[in-house]
């Protein structure tokens, strides 16, 4: 029997399908790689034969198919409708990017202002709302013309330096086309999705758990058991009720509200176990029993148990029904706790992941350094503080200084944010040699590996820049109590611009 339909298959897991590839999708966004490389190498000589004899009136993004197209090229097209589900703009200058019909006001999204625009403004481009001499952002401009967006116009960065607009793929950070994500967008377009608010992966997929563990209630969530319920709702004419105690037999009632399953929870040795009034659906008994913490008579430290009591209770009802077995309730809960052990004590004898053959080794900070201690504080809707410590190689304070800012779209653009500030004012200082510290991983290792993503792309760009007017310059990841000093003028400042919306800029 089918439980679930070929077409929930083939959705991402993330989607709450198994992830896999429905051949006629997976080859447009495989055919899809090329319309990027037309689209972000123009100067190549694929581009320039195939945009040379196809389009010569108009971009690759709006050229039609002449009825002399190839199949190759046809190909290439049908890949271009699925970049056209995906693609943004990142705002550099803004004079490629037309305000009323190109997607610039999101990095997560496309998205595009809702017109209809005047006949003064129909031509509009994003440079004409910021201010010429220093590259930002018009608030008189954004007013006039688009006073609905402004909160979120303002949230997007601009480089104080010349930088180019560019069009990325806004389902991944680094904002490069992948066969992954754009097969995943595909599907995502032609198959209504159930459970929209469900986090597949957190709560499915990531659970410190077996695999055949995440498969059941994967198949518990998709009401794939052969339950009486479901069974019942295909017409199959069995007895529909709970073996226990003859109540309509559901995933619910099977894992939670069943007397055997209430009786299994209550001597489960846990704190914060899932109850009848609290979990009124399956979506949050999965989201809620991960809350559940294990006391120590379990011996659990690094595997959740609601995931094996889950299982156990699912083994000891089809033991009932099939080979006439019982378990009490005590014996359910053993077999939880002695098998998620095995499980906990399995991983422990795995070989450890080998690390990252990106991240690049780094010397240690050079005593005869300069050192810059930076962090920020960010809070929504967008207010954030930014703080640094600048000390000469004695350890003498040479600036220490904080700022409040309103309108930031993110607490990693805060802290990139925080960074430039502070090497400017390390350069304007007279410093020509540093050590940086900063807490935020994410933005050391992208300094560190020379890689980038959409939503600090310009001030990435900046602090590139600002980087090569010191003779040496060293960017170091710290755990947050080493950076302790910069955390709280980061804190003092959003102290500040939270207390006076007025603040801050």
């Amino acid at each position: 029997m089918a439980w679930v339909s070929w077409d929930k298959l083939t959705l991402p897991k993330n989607a709450g399908g198994l992830g896999f590839r429905e051949i006629e999708e997976f080859n447009d966004s495989l055919l899809a790689k090329l319309s990027w490389r037309l689209l972000k190498e123009p100067n190549s000589l694929l581009a320039q034969v195939l945009l040379g004899k196809y389009c010569n009136n108009s971009s690759f993004m709006d050229c039609s198919i002449p009825s002399s197209a190839s199949h190759g090229w046809r190909g290439i097209l049908a890949g271009r409708e699925i970049l056209r589900k995906g693609l943004g703009w990142s705002v550099g200058q803004g004079n490629m990017i037309k305000v009323w019909s190109d997607p610039w006001l999101s990095t997560a999204v496309p998205l595009t202002p809702i017109g209809p625009p005047t006949e003064q403004n129909m031509n509009l481009l994003v440079s004409d709302l910021l201010n010429p001499a220093t590259k930002t952002w018009n608030i008189t401009a954004i007013k006039e013309h688009l006073p609905q967006y402004e909160d979120q116009i303002r949230k997007i960065t601009i480089a104080s330096s010349p930088l180019e607009d560019s069009m990325v793929w806004l389902p991944v950070k680094s904002g490069i086309y992948t066969t992954k994500t754009g097969y995943a967008l595909a599907k995502l377009n032609t198959t209504p999705v159930n459970n929209l608010g469900f986090n597949w992966q957190r709560n499915i997929w990531k659970v410190h758990t077996s695999p055949k563990v995440k498969h059941f209630l994967w198949k518990a969530m998709k009401k794939a058991l052969p339950l009486g319920e479901t069974l019942s709702r295909r017409g199959i004419n069995v007895d529909l009720r709970c073996k226990r105690c003859n109540q309509p037999e559901t995933a619910l009632h099977l894992l939670l509200l069943c007397p055997f399953a209430k009786k299994v929870w209550e001597i489960t040795p846990a704190l914060f176990k899932p109850s009848e009034a609290a979990h009124t659906s399956l979506e949050l008994l999965m989201v809620g029993a991960k809350k559940m913490i294990a006391l120590p008579p379990t011996g659990l430290s690094s595997a959740p148990l609601y995931p094996w009591i889950f299982w156990h209770l699912w083994k000891a009802r089809n033991l009932l029904i099939y080979e006439e077995k019982g378990f009490s309730e005590e014996e359910v809960v053993f077999k939880a706790i002695s098998d998620a052990r095995s499980w906990m004590a399995a991983q422990l004898l795995l070989p450890k992941a080998v690390s990252d053959p990106q991240e690049i080794p780094l010397p240690p900070p050079n005593p005869e350094f300069a050192s810059c201690y930076v962090d920020a504080a960010w809070i929504k809707p967008g207010n954030c503080g930014l703080g640094w410590l600048l000390q000469d190689k004695n350890k003498v304070k040479i600036s220490e200084k904080k700022i409040s800012k309103s309108f930031v779209g993110s607490a990693l653009i805060a802290e990139t944010m925080a960074m430039q500030s502070a090497l400017v004012d390390a350069q304007s200082a007279g410093v020509r040699q540093l050590n940086v510290f900063s807490d935020c991983k994410v933005l050391i290792s992208l300094l560190i590996s020379g890689n980038s993503i959409v939503e600090i792309r310009g001030l990435l760009h900046v602090i590139r820049e600002l980087s090569v007017s010191f003779t040496s310059i060293c960017f170091y990841f710290i755990p947050r109590l080493s950076n302790s000093a910069a955390d709280s003028l980061a804190k003092a400042a959003l102290l500040v611009v939270s207390s006076s919306p007025s603040c801050g800029g």
